[in-house]
């Protein structure tokens, strides 16, 4: 009886965490920003939140294929760093087809994670490395996945489908790693 007692505390205990739990756009000032806007205006402050958060993914990636271990990780960066490379240069040119610009840049900016991962080496700075760049991730996946639901333009909501898949997968990807390696 007492153990059918508890079993059911802690199932209603975890169900009341989960549900008070915030999800990701909700968590995330950028997204909820984002999630009241709409047609061009949408697309334009999408682009202009996704590239600046793309330039500081490549800048940590950088980093960390300077001083990581796993040769995993090595190729995944540099993977990484010429796709998102890519989706800036997309989105610029897209940004100046609607007569703006990136209200932002991070490209070659040490930001203060970046400056965190230049003080480390190896395996400290992977374990440090891997659960911030997944973190990043989840980020750009749920703006991508908001611009795959509001975005004006079928490329860039097409784009926004595979950024979210792609960025989503590598999230639990590095997750992976990070149980396998440490």
């Amino acid at each position: 009886m007492r153990i059918t007692l508890v079993i059911g505390w802690l199932v209603l205990t975890a169900v009341s965490l989960t549900s008070a739990a915030p999800s990701t756009a909700a968590a995330d000032p950028t997204v909820a920003r984002l999630a009241g806007l709409n047609g061009d205006a949408f697309d334009v402050a999408f682009m202009q939140a996704l590239i600046p958060a793309d330039d500081e993914t490549v800048e940590m990636a950088m980093t960390a294929t300077l001083y990581a271990d796993h040769s995993e990780l090595l190729h995944w960066n540099q993977t990484l760093v010429e796709r998102n490379n890519e989706h800036i240069r997309k989105m610029l040119t897209w940004l100046q087809q609607a007569g703006a610009g990136p209200a932002e840049r991070r490209a070659g900016v040490a930001t203060a994670s970046v400056k965190k991962l230049r003080s480390l080496r190896g395996a400290a700075l992977e374990r440090a490395y891997i659960p911030l760049m997944a973190s990043q991730l989840d980020k750009t996946v749920a703006l991508a996945r908001l611009a795959a639901e509001k975005g004006r333009r079928p490329e860039l909501r097409e784009f926004a489908k595979d950024v979210a898949r792609v960025e989503g997968q590598d999230s639990a990807m590095l997750r992976g790693w990070m149980k396998q390696w440490y």
